[in-house]
């Protein structure tokens, strides 16, 4: 059985306004979609012992277009003590590496409130000042083709969204 390839990111958003911008772009190419919820199950640590709890989930399946059947996934687990990660996990057909999967992927991190590859010192400072998820973010981020110097946003993107229908 092949295991599907999934993209898991540690964002700054809330998983409420990672979907919200994925369904902004979603609304904008005209394509469907549906709602999902649901749990994950997560470890978090407690001193020295893992501890296994179910995070709750928010999604949203894409039901026609050429992407049809993309599901993205996001939630918030507590690895720690205190504080929260956001999570959120891309099934795109083809990958989001190139083609119109790299376009949609590319106009959901524009749409995003803020940096997702950048948190603020309290954030960090909540979570775990020292973990390895903050350098790792902004390098993932960075292999997807994201220029992540600078503070400033919204940045222009490349890219175009939505896409052009070619009509026969």
């Amino acid at each position: 059985m092949v295991r599907p390839r999934t993209l898991d990111l540690e964002v700054s958003v809330s998983p409420i306004d990672a979907i919200r911008a994925l369904r902004t772009v979603v609304a904008e190419a005209g394509w469907s979609m549906r709602r999902e919820e649901g749990a994950r199950m997560v470890d978090r640590f407690a001193i020295i012992m893992p501890m296994t709890q179910s995070a709750r989930t928010l999604g949203l399946e894409l039901l026609d277009g050429p992407l049809r059947g993309t599901t993205v996934m996001a939630w918030s687990e507590t690895r720690g003590t205190t504080g929260a990660v956001h999570m959120v996990s891309w099934l795109v057909p083809g990958g989001v590496e190139s083609g119109l999967g790299a376009d949609l992927f590319h106009a959901w991190v524009h749409a995003l409130p803020r940096i997702p590859w950048r948190w603020t010192f309290a954030e960090r400072s909540n979570v775990g000042f020292l973990l390895p998820t903050w350098r790792r973010a902004r390098r993932r981020f960075a292999a997807l083709g994201f220029d992540t110097t600078g503070s400033r946003w919204p940045r222009p993107s490349a890219r175009s969204w939505p896409p052009v229908v070619e009509e026969s």
